[in-house]
C-alpha cells in the first residue's frame, strides 16, 4: 500500500516522547464543523490535545505530529489491561461535528480514512482488532466517533472489526449479564473491575452498543449484545 496524499501545512507541538511501540489506532471526531476550528482546537498550546493526523470533509489529510512522537488525543484511557494509549497509538481526528448534531461523515473522507489506515496498518504491523474508536478506550467520558460512524464500511474493507447479526430484543438473565460483562473485560474494555459497579458497567455496555448495536443505545444489552461479544472474542484469540 502507497502512501496516501498528506499534507504538512499545520503541526501542534502538543507531543512528548514515546513511553511504548505503537499497537493500535484510535479514532476520533473533533466535534468542530470545519477544517480551521480542528487546526485550532489540535494546536492550541493551553488546551494540550493533538494526534498525528487530522481528515478534513474533503478528505484532505494533514499530518500534524510526527508518528514516532506520542500525541495527546487518548487521554485517560486502557485497553486490555494497557494503560496510557497514547504511548500506543496513533490518533486520528475526523472533521466532524459530533453525534450530538446528526452529523454524518462525506464519502470522500472515508475513503481518505480507509486509505490512510491501509498504510498505517501495514507499516506498524497493527492487526484489525486494534483499530478502535476514543469511546471503546474511554467509555465513561467519551462518545466519539459516535453512533453514526461507519464501521460496517471500514470492515468491508479489512480495517476494521465489525460482527453482522439480527437484532433480538429477548433480554439476557442473571447469568447470561455476568457472561456478557466478563467477555467485554476480556475482549479489552476498561472499568470493568468491579462486575457489580452498575454505573460503570452501563457506560461500558453503552459505548459497545455504540460501536456495534447503535440500535441498542439507551437500552440493556439482549441476546445479541451477547452473541456479537462471543464473536468478537473468538476473532481476538484467531
Amino acid at each position: 500500500m502507497s502512501q496516501p496524499d498528506i499534507s504538512h501545512n499545520f503541526k501542534s507541538d502538543n507531543f512528548d516522547n514515546r513511553k511504548a511501540k505503537i499497537e493500535f489506532i484510535i479514532l476520533h471526531y473533533t466535534e468542530t464543523d470545519n477544517l480551521a476550528k480542528s487546526v485550532e482546537l489540535l494546536t492550541d498550546n493551553l488546551r494540550k490535545v493533538s494526534s498525528h493526523y487530522l481528515i478534513d470533509t474533503n478528505g484532505e489529510i494533514y499530518n500534524l505530529v510526527c508518528e514516532t512522537k506520542r500525541a495527546w488525543h487518548a487521554g485517560i484511557s486502557s485497553w486490555d489491561q494497557m494503560e496510557d494509549i497514547n504511548s500506543r497509538s496513533i490518533g486520528i481526528e475526523i472533521v466532524n461535528s459530533g453525534e450530538k448534531k446528526f452529523a454524518n461523515y462525506p464519502k470522500s473522507q472515508i475513503s481518505s480514512l480507509i486509505n490512510l489506515l491501509k498504510y498505517l496498518m501495514k507499516k506498524f504491523g497493527i492487526p484489525i482488532f486494534n483499530i478502535l474508536g476514543h469511546s471503546d478506550i474511554a467509555p465513561l467520558r467519551k462518545i466519539d466517533p459516535g453512533k453514526f460512524f461507519p464501521w460496517k464500511e471500514l470492515a468491508k474493507k479489512n480495517v476494521a472489526v465489525w460482527i453482522e447479526e439480527k437484532l433480538s430484543n429477548k433480554f439476557l438473565n442473571t447469568s447470561q449479564n455476568q457472561e456478557l460483562i466478563i467477555n467485554l473485560r476480556e475482549i479489552g474494555y476498561p472499568n470493568l473491575e468491579e462486575l457489580k459497579d452498575e454505573k460503570k458497567i452501563k457506560k461500558v455496555l453503552e459505548a459497545f452498543h455504540r460501536r456495534f448495536l447503535p440500535e441498542l443505545i439507551g437500552r440493556v444489552g439482549t441476546s445479541t449484545t451477547l452473541k456479537i461479544s462471543y464473536n468478537l472474542l473468538k476473532i481476538k484469540k484467531s
